[in-house]
């Protein structure tokens, strides 16, 4: 097609409306230079990749633009040798100092034998080189002082501490985790999708030995297989077209921790070479004859099972077996109800200072939402729920069940039944309506709780709470205050055990009270935990 387009033309100038009209509302980066290096062309995308504005490169030289010099620049080094470059990886600076990791390919465009100039398209792979802090100058052309993002790394990185949560699922896995990072062996960590794998392949690394080693994490299926061998490997120039001297993942990361996120999206083909790797410590650069040595942990992670991964033909068993040497099974969110509270407290706290808008309370209705609903994302659906609902609480607003229906209507369909509303509220309600010469009733308008339920609605509360309900009615006439008081503290304990399917860690939490608290009560009013257990079929 710009075969038929530069018919003709004598000046890429002549096509820039054109090249406007194709290519402003692409999401990839493109850029277009005449033959004498000169930007012309320079979308928004591009502009958004480089963290620039399209007066900041538009008829400039491109190795003003970016830190390469002539002989560097691979796009200078396809108007000089006339030959395209396909899906070449470079790690490159803007003169003003952004660090970007990205694929370019890039066109000599011609007509009539004369060069005009080229195209250059680039996609942005920010799963790579970030995170690394061993890329030196041999790594990324143009790349310049990169070791300075290393400090800035550090900043960012996750220890043991990072983690949130109180469960006993999640301090058992953490407790685990805190024994493996002593160790040099390979682990692998299972989990569904937002359940946090990088947070402890983090903070496994940054509590070894090797801590003050580079840590370099890739995830394997946002690069082209084409690609992904060059990246883990290295290449040496003229290994193909447009190949140049590069020290792959494993060379960077000598010394320290390489986490290969989805590694079960890895070609099998690829995963035999990485066995091999594995077993001999020994890589060798894509077009290389002679091997070099190397020290590096590997931690990997899978989102599904690894047996039905292997039994469908994704995973090689002996590479799973070589890379899981410590399995360590992170527990979905809906596992761990328990952590919910403490996870809403910290992203309330984070996105409202991110966002510069007041921390607003959230009510016991939203976190009754919150608790009944299954968390399919889990962590990361969590804050993605957090941060759109802060957006639209008003300052000085409590965030109400409808801001979450509003900002994700998906948490409508596992909206609680009326009796899982949360406990505490039951007890306000319940106070309300039986204190005596309280003189007031709730508001009409008010939705009806745990504590009123509707008329018509049809009765879910747990056989034991109702049995204690009609005893309650039938002693409310004659009771003393302190009877009273105790009745409904009862009543809200089994409440919260019932929501909780009898988890004395989370009711305690519903209730604003400590588990041993907890403990004490239950064997003060003599209820059974074991009554409000799942049942098991």
């Amino acid at each position: 097609m710009l075969d038929t387009i530069l018919k003709g033309c004598t000046d890429l100038s002549q096509l820039l409306d054109f090249f406007r009209l194709i290519f402003d509302v692409n999401l990839i980066g493109i850029t277009i230079v005449r033959e004498d290096g000169v930007i012309i062309y320079y979308n928004d995308a591009q502009a958004r990749i480089d963290g620039l504005s399209p007066q900041d490169a538009l008829g400039k030289q491109i190795c003003d633009v970016y830190r390469f010099t002539p002989e560097d620049s691979p796009t200078m080094r396809a108007l000089h040798t006339g030959s395209p470059i396909f899906d070449s990886v470079h790690l490159y600076r803007t003169r003003r100092g952004k660090l970007v990791n990205s694929s370019n390919s890039i066109y000599p465009l011609w007509n009539n034998g004369v060069l005009l100039g080229a195209i250059c398209f680039i996609q942005r792979y920010p799963c790579i080189g970030l995170q690394s802090e061993g890329w030196g100058p041999e790594a990324a052309d143009g790349m310049g002082d990169a070791p300075d993002c290393r400090k800035e790394q550090e900043k960012r990185h996750y220890t043991f501490e990072s983690l949130i949560g109180e469960s006993h699922a999640l301090l058992e896995v953490a407790s685990l985790a805190k024994k493996v990072s002593t160790k040099s062996s390979s682990v692998m960590l299972i989990g569904e999708t937002g359940v946090g794998k990088e947070i402890f392949a983090q903070a496994i690394h940054y509590a070894s030995p090797r801590q003050a080693k580079p840590y370099t994490a890739i995830n394997c299926s946002a690069v082209p297989e084409t690609l992904l061998e060059g990246i883990l490997f290295g290449t040496v120039k003229g290994a193909f077209t447009g190949a140049v001297n590069r020290v792959g993942l494993f060379e960077a990361t000598n010394g320290g921790t390489l986490y290969l996120d989805e590694v079960d999206s890895m070609p099998v083909s690829l995963q035999n070479k990485l066995l091999r790797v594995l077993q001999e410590r020994m890589v060798r650069r894509v077009g290389e004859e002679h091997e070099r040595p190397i020290d590096v942990r590997i931690i990997s992670s899978v989102c599904k099972n690894p047996t039905a991964l292997i039994e469908d033909g994704h995973l090689r068993q002996d590479f799973y077996y070589r890379l899981g040497v410590v399995k360590i099974m992170i527990p979905p969110l809906r596992f761990r109800m328990e952590d919910i509270h403490p996870l809403v407290q910290h992203f309330m706290r984070f996105h409202s200072g991110r966002l510069g808008v007041p921390q607003p309370l959230v009510t016991p209705e939203a976190m009754s939402v919150l608790y009944a609903h299954n968390w399919p994302g889990n962590v990361r659906e969590l804050e993605h729920v957090i941060e759109a609902s802060l957006v639209l609480v008003d300052p000085g607003d409590n965030l109400e069940s409808w801001h979450l229906y509003d900002a994700v209507p998906e948490l409508a369909s596992s909206s609680p039944p009326l009796s899982a509303t949360t406990p505490w509220l039951a007890v306000q309600g319940a106070a309300r309506e039986t204190a005596p010469g309280s003189g007031r009733a709730a508001p009409s308008e008010r939705p009806p709780s745990f504590a009123e339920p509707c008329a018509s609605a049809p009765s879910t509360t747990h056989p034991q709470m109702t049995a204690t309900a009609t005893a309650d009615t039938a002693r409310e006439a004659g009771s003393s205050l302190p009877r009273q008081t105790m009745d409904i503290e009862e009543t809200a304990i089994k409440k919260a055990l019932a929501t909780s399917a009898g988890n004395v860690a989370m009711a305690a939490r519903l209730l604003g009270i400590s588990p041993q608290l907890l403990h004490y009560k239950i064997k003060k009013y003599a209820i059974s935990r074991q009554a409000f257990l799942p049942k098991q079929y």
